[in-house]
């Protein structure tokens, strides 16, 4: 990439060719088409394939799980998006829902057990971004430290058991239909409002790019990267956080893994979604397809009787898929 070949650029420069035109940051579609094609033909696959895919329920059905993968997506698409990963969100996403389920067992009001939950994950994110960005921590090493180390919180807090049901006031955020449409698909589409906005339409979003793009050059240019690292992992965290009580609610149940396998899925739908780990480049835009096409993929081999362990094979097929294709286009574009 341009800003990685000449470090004595001045900052002017750097700045201009670091970032995005504004096109480009806007246009949340790049590398969209591939997704979307891959996203009818499951469609079209699953529809004559699996008995019932097409019926209203399993649609419905589809959405929901689809809605809470897409919310932790996002997260992880900003962190990718700077060359990072987050490896703690499905451990994250349990531990939020676990300290939810405690609170709201013990008696506590919705709204503070809500905010817990939602604090707890914001918590883990930013000691990640914290290890990640001042101490210089491999993200790898600090957010699969995170995991274990959420996953057992959780796992003691509960004793290893459900906490299950909930008032009817928790349960609404899972189960309520506004307008046709699950709530918890209304919560994904606010929060993708939220991170489109500040992506593309704020600083924030050209720094995501240009740190992504090279650290170094990013901070020569006078880019704050520690700061951009720490908000993006704490961003990571908020969302898993918000995924476990969304989740929680759906299921009337507090399940201390209840998260396990999202951080695969998650990287898999950022991915799959055209943002490459290399970092610099990709958008929100495509993520929200990936965690389409890997909730209606993981659902239609449900129908068919394919068990996890062939669902993991397929998804993993495809991030394979994806990242030959990504590296073929990077360099012919080279």
């Amino acid at each position: 990439m341009p800003w990685e070949r000449d470090v004595n650029m001045t900052p002017q420069l750097v700045r201009a060719e670091s970032q995005p035109s504004p096109r480009a940051r806007a246009s949340i579609l790049s590398k969209v088409p591939g997704v979307l094609y891959a996203f009818i033909f499951f469609i079209a696959v699953f529809g004559v394939r699996a008995r019932g895919f097409l019926s209203l329920a399993n649609l419905v059905n589809v959405s929901l799980q689809g809605s809470i993968l897409a919310i932790v997506s996002l997260g992880m698409t900003l962190v990718i998006m700077t060359g990072g990963i987050d490896l703690s969100i499905g451990s994250v996403l349990s531990l939020a829902g676990a300290v939810t389920g405690l609170l709201l067992h013990g008696g506590s009001p919705v709204p503070l057990a809500i905010l817990a939950g939602l604090l707890t994950g914001m918590v883990c994110g930013a000691i990640n971004g914290f290890l990640i960005s001042r101490l210089n921590f491999f993200p790898f090493i600090s957010t699969f430290g995170m995991m274990g180390i959420a996953q057992g919180i959780a796992l003691v807090l509960t004793d290893g058991a459900s906490l299950p049901g909930f008032s009817p006031a928790f349960r609404a955020i899972g189960d309520s239909v506004v307008i046709g449409i699950p709530l918890p698909v209304w919560i994904a589409g606010a929060v993708f409002g939220v991170i489109y906005f500040f992506l593309y339409k704020t600083t924030f979003g050209a720094r995501v790019y240009a740190v992504g793009g090279s650290k170094q050059v990013a901070r020569l240019s006078g880019i704050p990267v520690s700061r951009v690292l720490l908000s993006v992992y704490t961003i990571s965290g908020f969302l898993a956080g918000l995924g476990g009580v969304v989740l929680i609610s759906r299921m009337n149940s507090a399940n201390p893994t209840v998260g396990a396998g999202y951080e695969f899925d998650a990287i898999a739908a950022v991915v799959i979604g055209g943002t490459p780990f290399s970092g610099g480049r990709g958008g929100i835009g495509g993520s929200i397809l990936g965690a389409a096409v890997i909730s209606v993929l993981k659902n239609g081999l449900n129908l068919m009787g394919l068990s996890a362990p062939w669902q993991l094979t397929v998804i993993g097929l495809m991030i394979t898929a994806a990242i030959v294709v990504d590296v073929m286009i990077y360099n012919r574009k080279s």
